[in-house]
């Protein structure tokens, strides 16, 4: 090894540390954005998801109520057995449109988490490319 060739090693290796941290930086920040928009939006969710329960299991005993009173007691049974399936149903619809949106959300930090450790593959590879316009 002759003293060019350590001092072109040398010059590569601070633009690679250089340019690595840079984007190893820009992708934290990034990460660190995606988290907390996910959270904020779980949050919201949740409080949706209760504020939508406690209207719907208030309206639904309103409901229930008024339908003991005005229908037969041979109805009554199918109406009731028939309301409890449709719910099911709902909430099994419900649970599907969740879980999609919870992976909609992880899209975003997994495409994140996968763009650092594609850059880190790079720079790891990368000290034997040409960098800066080095060779």
């Amino acid at each position: 090894m002759s003293i060019g060739n350590i001092g072109r090693d040398l010059r590569q290796l601070k633009i690679w540390l250089a340019y690595g941290s840079e984007l190893l930086w820009i992708r934290l920040r990034m990460l660190r954005l995606d988290a907390i928009a996910q959270l904020q939006s779980i949050i919201v969710l949740l409080i949706l998801a209760v504020l939508v329960g406690a209207m719907f299991f208030l309206g639904f005993i309103s409901l229930l109520f008024g339908l003991n009173a005005v229908l037969e007691p041979e109805t009554k049974v199918w109406v009731f057995f028939g309301l409890a399936i449709l719910f099911l149903l709902l909430i099994l619809l419900l649970t599907i449109v969740i879980v999609k949106l919870i992976r909609k959300q992880s899209q975003f930090m997994t495409q994140t988490l996968s763009a650092i450790t594609e850059d880190i593959s790079y720079l790891r590879g990368g000290s034997h490319s040409r960098i800066d316009g080095e060779q």
